[in-house]
Formats: structure tokens, sequence, C-alpha cells
């Protein structure tokens, strides 16, 4: 049975990497994880995320060190153990266009700082977050926020800072505190929300530096993306209480999509062992209940959970 843990892992690597224009589905990284079945040109880079998610990190006790920015932004890029001898903050001017989810030009261009303030300003930020986390006089999910904000502004390694950003915001929380973090996928969240993601931080980027930012806009929407991801871990659990009191086909076709996050009805009648037409009766069923999404026609239909559903045992 594929758990919660794992099934979120797989979500957020294959989100994670949608989210930098590298094309693959939850099943694809799900098969690649599991034996290396799915060839992928970017195999790399699943690998490299889902090695950097499951690196164990310091606790609550022990400082965060540009050594560990360092270490994870080389694993996710599939270069751990190969940077010997190279600069630890990126070395060249970096300057980035938005896209939407459909890699449409979004007009808004994000500027980073210039590299010679990159290792004063990183020192300085890790500092603060230590010293803010510490103190405790303000709520915790603010200060990673902010954190965040200030690290995407700098992008201080030469590429993967929105990989390295998104995989620290599930780090800090869970070191804050936020131990439910992992069960439900924060990436995938984020890649749905993209537009207003982005547009959160171009609003708060602005002035940053100087003292005079609005916050607000990246504040509110780093706390309702938390939020949802509550809601979406507390329906999942009900799913899972809920689940051992529907019929076994019906059981098993939870498993399976958990598993690979977004099925077809081939690979579904690979996995149950079911009759075509009780297979697609028991569909049927599932989707009209809220239990499942559907998407697509005929042969291109897919299958995936309907996370905010409000499913009901088989009367």
């Amino acid at each position: 049975m594929a758990s919660l843990k794992e099934a979120a892992l797989i979500q957020s690597v294959a989100a994670s990497c949608r989210l930098t224009g590298i094309h693959v589905t939850d099943h694809d990284v799900a098969l690649l994880l599991r034996d290396g079945s799915r060839a992928l040109p970017d195999s790399d880079a699943v690998h490299g995320y889902a090695a950097a998610m499951r690196l164990p990190l310091p606790d609550s006790g022990t400082l965060l060190s540009s050594d560990d920015l360092r270490r994870i932004n080389a694993l996710i890029l599939g270069r751990y153990g190969k940077t010997e001898g190279e600069p630890p903050w990126r070395v060249e001017p970096l300057q980035r266009e938005a896209f939407d989810s459909e890699g449409k030009v979004l007009g808004w261009i994000f500027t980073t700082l210039p590299p010679h303030l990159i290792e004063q300003k990183m020192e300085e930020l890790l500092t603060w977050l230590e010293f803010e986390l510490l103190q405790g006089e303000q709520h915790p999910a603010l200060v990673i926020a902010t954190f965040i904000l200030a690290f995407l502004a700098i992008s201080p390694f030469e590429r993967g800072n929105g990989r390295t950003a998104r995989l620290l915001i599930g780090f800090l929380l869970q070191r804050a505190g936020y131990s439910h973090m992992p069960y439900a996928s924060l990436e995938s969240m984020i890649e749905n929300n993209k537009s207003a993601y982005l547009e959160a931080l171009m609003q708060a980027r602005a002035r940053l530096w100087s003292g005079e930012a609005d916050l607000e806009p990246w504040l509110r929407f780093f706390l309702r993306m938390l939020d949802s991801h509550r809601e979406r871990l507390e329906a999942k659990l009900a799913l899972e209480r809920q689940a051992y009191e529907f019929p076994p086909l019906q059981r098993e076709i939870l498993e399976t999509i958990k598993e690979h996050g977004s099925v077809d009805a081939a690979l579904l009648l690979q996995a149950t062992g079911a009759n075509r037409n009780t297979l697609k009766d028991n569909l049927r069923r599932m989707v009209q209940r809220g239990l499942l999404e559907k998407s697509g026609q005929r042969r291109g239909t897919r299958y995936q959970l309907a996370i905010f559903g409000q499913p009901r045992p088989e009367e």
C-alpha cells in the first residue's frame, strides 16, 4: 500500500519539476522512483528533487548554514559530490521572465541581486532567520514566508533557486513544529495556483532591500496556501479512514490512484484484474460520489483523487 507520505513525495517531485518547465506526470515519476521502468529525458531532475526531499537536515537546535543550502541545491541539480572547488554562490547576473502554466509569457521580469552582494545578504538572511525563530516573537510561518521571499529575491544559485525554495518551505515548517507537512504536497498547491504565486512574489519584492516593501500580498498568499494544505490533508485522512468501508475493488482503485497520482483505465485493469465493465461501473459511481475526478475523453480519460470531495461508504 502506498503511504500518504510517499504519495505526497511523488506529487511534490512531479509538481516542482513541472513548475520548472519539465513535462512529467505523477505516473511518470512514480514509475521512475519505484524501479526506473519509465525512461525520462529529465530523470536526473526527478531523482534529484526526490533525494533532496529525503535528505536529513539539521533540527531546530542546529543552525541552518550556507553549506546546507548548497547541498540541497546540488542534490536537486544532480550535482551532489561534484561541487568541490566551485564558488558557493552564483557569479553571473541572473534575470528571469515569468510564464503561466501553459508556457505563456506573463510580462513579469524577476531581477535578482548582483553576484557581489550575494554572500553578505545570504549570511545576513540566515542569521535573521535563526534569530527570529529562536526569539519566537513573530509567528514562525510569517518568519519562514519572509525568508523564502528574500531567498528568491537573492536567488543565490546559478540554477534551481525555485526548486530549492519550494523544498525549504516544507523543511523549515517541519522544523518549526508542522510535522504534518510531508503528508500532502505543498508543491502541487503552488503549481495549481502558479499565477497567484508569481503575482504575490512580484508585488512583495518591490523595494524589498530598502525596507519599504509591502509584504502583505505574499504573506496572505503563503498563509492561505498553508490553510489549504491543511484542508487537503484532512480530506485525505478522512478518505483513508472511510476507504476501509468501501468494496474491495474500490479500495484497490483508490490505492492505485494514490500510488500513481493520475491513472487511465488500462493501468487500473492491470492493477486490479477486474472485468472491464465492472471497473467502468465502479469508476462511474466513484466519480458521481465525489471520490474521483475524471478528465479527458475516450482513450485519453484519466482519473485522480477528488481531494475535497465528500466520500461516503457504499450502501
